[in-house]
């Protein structure tokens, strides 16, 4: 089982999609024998921080007591389905609502069921972007999904990346390059899980999960991946083959 890290500004599009599909969240109070059920309504800034706001839950009142502060562990299940976690401490009442301080990263819970390889040089996404058909490098792929250097996306936008964890994109199109000829796979939908953001000068990577495809296209991805991946190992124990 994988763990990462939310840091971040991804802190808040994590946040943001729990509000757009109006996803339960767990919320346990540490030290109580408390645990319900709430929904995050939204975000407040006060003395330059940001804060996320939640339903009031029932019964919190008296599980809280008189505590000079709150730790309150959270646990959640994405868009994408993947499991989440953060914990944060502090906060009060607003309007009636649970007025707790963004949490400093969330852990996502990366339970990988396909083997995951850096892709061939020159591998490319293809996807519609506001319209216009995109281009992106590939930098890794399974048959589950790929990590997509959004680099053409990043350039033509004035607002960051056009869409959102938890977004869909329809007739994705992967292109492998090889001596042979181009390998394509169609990819009918995949869903946006996350976003890494890595070095000031590198392009943000988005990576995305493959939800509906094919048989005769997974076949045609697994079939590549594992012909590539011998490939690799062949040339590691005999570089001169």
């Amino acid at each position: 089982m994988e763990y990462d890290r939310v840091t971040a500004g991804d802190i808040r599009k994590v946040l943001e999609s729990l509000i757009k599909s109006k996803i339960l969240i767990k919320l346990r109070l540490a030290g109580a024998d408390y645990e319900q059920l709430t929904v995050l309504t939204g975000f407040r800034r006060k003395l330059n921080r940001t804060f996320f706001l939640l339903g009031y839950p029932e019964g919190f009142r008296e599980a809280a007591g008189n505590r000079d502060a709150w730790e309150i562990d959270f646990e959640f299940t994405g868009p994408d389905k993947i499991p989440y976690s953060f914990s944060t401490t502090g906060g009060d009442l607003y309007q009636g609502q649970l007025c707790l301080p963004l949490p400093a990263y969330i852990n996502r819970n990366q339970r990988r069921k396909f083997f995951r390889l850096e892709a061939p040089d020159g591998t490319m996404v293809a996807f519609v972007c506001r319209q216009s058909e995109c281009h992106e490098h590939v930098v890794d792929i399974s048959v589950g999904g790929a990590l997509v250097a959004m680099v053409c996306c990043e350039n033509d936008s004035q607002n960051g990346l056009p869409f959102e964890i938890g977004d869909v994109l329809k007739d994705v199109e992967l292109f492998f390059p090889s001596v042979a000829g181009e390998t394509r796979v169609k990819i009918k939908k995949a869903i946006v899980v996350r976003f890494d953001h890595g070095a000031a000068d590198a392009a943000p990577c988005c990576g995305l999960e493959f939800i509906e495809v094919d048989q005769g296209q997974i076949n045609a991805l697994t079939e590549f991946i594992y012909t590539y991946q011998r490939k690799l190992l062949r040339s590691r124990l005999r570089p001169d083959l």
